[in-house]
């Protein structure tokens, strides 16, 4: 790596939150040397790169995770009336034929009468492919997906337009003489 590069890499990590260069601190082998080093003194100038807050921020981290995979519940409450959350979409889907599981990115909207209206979240799910099986943990929040919730309004105004024509033409139908 160039100091050109070194320095552009020292100010991107200038323009982050104490968070993202935590989370970047806690696996160190996904960045080159280079960039670690870079790394390091940036947590350094900051005076957070002692072993005792990077351990502490993992714990954090481990237990906000945990909190995340306990409340898999609370995103997709659904009434039957068609009003609550539900999750849309399977990008991305890996399956494991071996252990049976799947891991896919979902997004979750506000549902109002069926319709998914607004999105709420993108979030990498795993679960075990089963035979009406809905047990799901979430491995992470992911930005919003925008080509997914595209998707999701495209193919919901194409379904609901097939509904309204074939509404007005039913009677046609029916009535004919």
């Amino acid at each position: 790596m160039c100091t050109v590069e070194i320095q552009y890499l020292a100010e991107e990590y200038r323009g982050k939150t104490d968070e993202e260069l935590l989370r970047l601190a806690l696996d160190p082998e996904q960045l080159t040397p280079e960039t670690n080093v870079v790394l390091h003194d940036e947590l350094a100038r900051r005076r957070i790169n002692n072993a005792e807050g990077l351990s502490a921020f993992r714990k954090e981290e481990e237990q906000r995770k945990e909190e995340q995979r306990k409340n898999i519940g609370s995103l997709f409450v659904f009434h039957p009336y068609g009003i609550g959350r539900k999750r849309f979409g399977k990008a991305g889907r890996i399956y494991n034929p071996e252990t049976g599981m799947e891991r896919f990115k979902t997004t979750v909207f506000v549902v109002l009468f069926w319709l998914p209206l607004i999105p709420t979240g993108t979030f990498l799910i795993e679960r075990k492919r089963a035979f009406l099986s809905n047990q799901m943990k979430v491995l992470e929040k992911l930005p919003l997906d925008w080509e997914q919730v595209l998707t999701v309004w495209v193919i919901t105004s194409a379904i609901l337009l097939v509904v309204i024509l074939m509404f007005r033409l039913l009677p046609r139908f029916l009535y004919r003489a």
